[in-house]
Parts: structure tokens; sequence; C-alpha cells
């Protein structure tokens, strides 16, 4: 697991060293002049990175990985800052390809899309409006417009996205439906679920989408403010317990298979909900995290959740170095270490593995957002299993609806109105009854202490377990480990 931190840590300083230093910006620049085509460039990581692991395997030397790990991860990142900060400007007419869905915004529909490889906000007003406001992923947009590129502050509060400007100036000619058939889809998918949820009121209707599909945009803004003081702001959009409950679901089918039609069925799976979700950043964590366990079971291997979890960090950020700067993702890898590292230590306590989540999550909460509150402990208790519910039941109960007249659709949707509703009590309450300022603090310390009264120390094996003669025999504690283990037995 240090390995993976120090890919994360090196990957953010670097674009981070960019981002503010003048000099390190021109380095990365001229390193991405020399290097050019990103296969030479990956082509040299590949062999460093192999060379120094030989030398390790053979010298035991540890401190040479780390040093080379920070140096091309570091590289990387400042080399994938200046890409993203130095977009083509000026002038355009042509195709834009739809990087996200159109949402409402402020008066506008806004979208982010793709012009020769490079993301832009597009922002229409007036009757352009009409002509994207069904505009989904993977649709084409033929349009005028001025491309110009965000400055350094506008741009690090986008980087997780890889938004680079914006189009001024957009005249709107035609769109037309995505060409891939993966993008058609999943846009299938989210008119199936608007379809279905047609009978329910507005309000019912944005919360599912956010359960469901992790659609934030139509959400009212007073919903919004209620989730997030109550600490269930997590559930307005999708993360890794949607990508687990869809595994857990399928498991039982997944089991009549073979090994490997059972690998392939669970990868489509989670690529096929990664794609519906709109490649959300923890939701891409958990579909990785999810991969590396199957592949790992398909070849025999268990895979322990946090080597998995390590895998899945290094990769992403091997692929991706800006994702250090989405907030989503960093809170979901921060979370799932709480709980795998965390959890095992609380005991039995029905409120552990939340406690050890928001313990995760708590540097990264109180830098960006300034609080935390305590309330999360019992809403998240309240309002997660019947949440976890919607995610379940809601796509089979609207598709079905779908189809059926607005009668029987009212009937099948019920159950779905009801759980969101009380999904969303649950969360005006919390609010409402969330303590504030040095009282929210104060609860936090006390909940700490009633925890760490409760810890139960995980004991592993020491040299002191084993007898004289193996204690000697014994090179190191990994040797002495499996020693005491074959003496158990």
């Amino acid at each position: 697991m240090w390995l993976a931190v120090c890919c994360l840590v090196a990957a953010r300083a670097g674009s981070e060293l960019a981002s503010r230093s003048p000099a390190v910006y021109r380095g990365a620049a001229f390193a991405d002049a020399i290097i050019g085509v990103h296969l030479v460039w990956w082509l040299f990581a590949a062999g460093a990175v192999g060379a120094t692991l030989i030398s390790i395997v053979q010298q035991r030397r540890i401190g040479r990985l780390i040093i080379l790990v920070i140096v091309v991860f570091a590289g990387h990142g400042a080399a994938q800052w200046h890409q993203l900060s130095s977009p083509r400007t000026g002038e355009y007419s042509g195709v834009a390809i739809a990087r996200s869905d159109a949402g409402n915004r402020v008066g506008a529909i806004s979208l982010i899309v793709e012009i020769d490889g490079e993301n832009f906000r597009l922002t229409a007003y007036g009757r352009d409006r009409g002509a994207l406001r069904q505009v989904r992923m993977g649709d084409t947009v033929v349009l005028d417009a001025q491309r110009v590129k965000y400055d350094a502050r506008r741009l690090r509060l986008v980087a997780g996205r890889h938004v680079q400007g914006e189009l001024q100036g957009v005249v709107v000619y035609a769109t037309a439906p995505a060409s891939a058939l993966w993008h058609r889809a999943a846009n299938r998918i989210h008119t199936l679920i608007d379809r279905g949820a047609r009978t329910m009121q507005w309000q019912d209707a944005a919360l599912v989408r956010g359960f469901v599909l992790g659609d934030e945009s139509r959400h009212p803004r007073r919903m919004t403010e209620a989730f997030r003081g109550a600490g269930l702001g997590h559930l307005l959009a999708v993360s890794g317990q949607n990508v687990a409950l869809i595994l857990a679901a399928l498991t039982p089918g997944l089991r009549r298979l073979s090994r490997w039609p059972r690998l392939s069925v669970a990868l489509g799976v989670v690529v096929m909900f990664s794609l519906v979700t709109r490649l959300e950043s923890s939701v891409v964590r958990a579909a990785v995290m999810a991969g590396v366990v199957q592949i790992g079971y398909a070849i025999g291997r268990d895979v322990a959740p946090l080597r998995a979890l390590a895998l899945t960090i290094i990769g992403i950020v091997a692929i991706d170095p800006l994702a250090t700067w989405s907030v989503g993702f960093v809170l979901s890898v921060a979370a799932t270490a709480g709980l795998v590292l965390i959890t095992p230590h609380l005991g039995s306590s029905i409120f552990a593995a939340t406690f050890a989540a928001q313990l995760g999550v708590s540097p990264f909460v109180l830098l960006w957002f300034g609080t935390m509150p305590v309330i999360a402990l019992v809403t998240n208790l309240l309002a997660v299993p019947v949440a976890a519910g919607v995610m379940m039941v809601a796509p089979l109960l609207l598709g079905i609806a779908a189809f059926t007249p607005d009668v029987v659709a009212v009937l099948l949707t019920t159950p779905v109105v009801a759980a969101v509703r009380y999904v969303w009590w649950v969360a005006e309450w919390g609010t409402r009854l969330s303590p504030r300022g040095p009282i929210n603090f104060a609860v936090w310390c006390g909940v700490g202490v009633l925890f760490a009264r409760s810890v139960t120390p995980v004991r592993g094996c020491t040299h002191a377990d084993l007898p004289h003669h193996r204690r000697r025999r014994t090179a190191h504690f990994g040797a002495a480990q499996r020693s005491c283990e074959r003496v158990g037995r």
C-alpha cells in the first residue's frame, strides 16, 4: 500500500508544482516536447521500472523503487498538467463530441464537449438551449465557437474532469445521436429510467436518478444542502457501493458459469455500469478494484482488499495522474482505505463501518468543506440500507413501468417513491438536528473516545511466539510468520 501512496502523492505533487512554479512548468513543457509521442514516454517509464524492479529483486534495495516511483509519477503528472493547461485556442467550426449530459445551469444549458481531443465547457443561452437540451454523452454537436482556455485558478477547480477551457460565442447548427454502440446503449438506459419515472413528482424522479444513475443536475438546491448537511451527500451520486451491490446481486448467477465466462460477464457489467453513470471517478475506482478482484479470482488467486486497492490506485494514477485532482476519486480512495484498515479494529458495533469511512475521509472533508457532521453516523445507519434497496430494485421496477400504462406505472413506482421520500426525510431531519461548531467537535471527540476504548488490536505472530530453534533458523519476520502458522497447524 505504501507504494500506491507514493504514486498518488508523487503524481499530485508533480502536477501541483507544474501549476504553481514557472520553472517546473517550462520543464514539463520541454519534456513533453522532447518526448512527443506518449508511447515513447511509456516505453521509457516501463523500461526504467522494469530495470529497477530487477535490481530490487536481486539486491533488495527498496529505496531505489521509491525514488523511481517519485520521479516517474511526478514527471508524468507535470507533463499532463502542461498538456491540460495548453489547449488550442481561437475560432473553431465543426463537430464536437459531448462528454457529459446537458444540464441546466442558471438559465442556460451547459455540458462538456471534446474538440480535437481537448475538453471545453459549452454554455448555451437563448434559442440554442433548445437544440442542446436533449444532448447526452457521446452525441455529436455541429457548431461554431471561440475556444478560450481557463486561467490557472479556474483550471485547478476543474482539472479532475480534464476541462481545459470554455467555448464563447457558440452557434449550434445541429445535433446527432452517439455513433458508438456503448454510448447509445447507455443513453437508452437513461431514457428508459426517465420514461419509467414519468408519473413521479419531479423531485422524487430527480432523487431516483441520483441514486441509480448518479445524475445530480436535476436536484433542487434545498435537497442538495439537506443531504450534505446530514452527511448523506454521497447518496446523491453513485459510488463504489453501487458497484458492490450490483456484483452481489449477480453472484448467484455468476457462480453457475465457468471461470472465463464468469469473468467476462462480471467485467462487462462493471464496464457498462461505469458508462451508464458517466464514468464518475468514484465508480471508475470501484470498477477497476472490482476488476482486479475478479481477475485474481479467475486465475485462482484471492486478492486481499488492501492489495486490490493499492493496485487500483497505481493503475488509475499511472494512466491519469490528474485523477488526484478529482474530489470524488480522493474521497472514494480514502473511504475505502478507512473501511479496509480501520473497521477490523473497531469490534462489532453497528457504527463501526460508518465511523471507519468517516475517519478515512475526515482530513480531506475538513480541508475542502470545513466541517464534518457527526450526525452522519446515525443518518447513514438509517438511510443507507433503504437507499441501497432503491439502487437494486428501482431499475427493474422503472424498466417495467416504462412500457405500462400510467395507472400501472404509478402502482409499480409507489414503493420507490416511498423509499426515496423516507431517505429525504432522514436527510432533512438530520440536517435540523445536526450539532454545529464546537458542539459538533465535542461530540466527535466523545465518539472517538468510545471507539478508542472498544478497539480490538489485531495480534500478529512475533519471534517470541516461536521455539528457540525456530527463531534461530528464521531469516526475517515474514518467514517467522509462516513458521508460526505451521506450528499452529
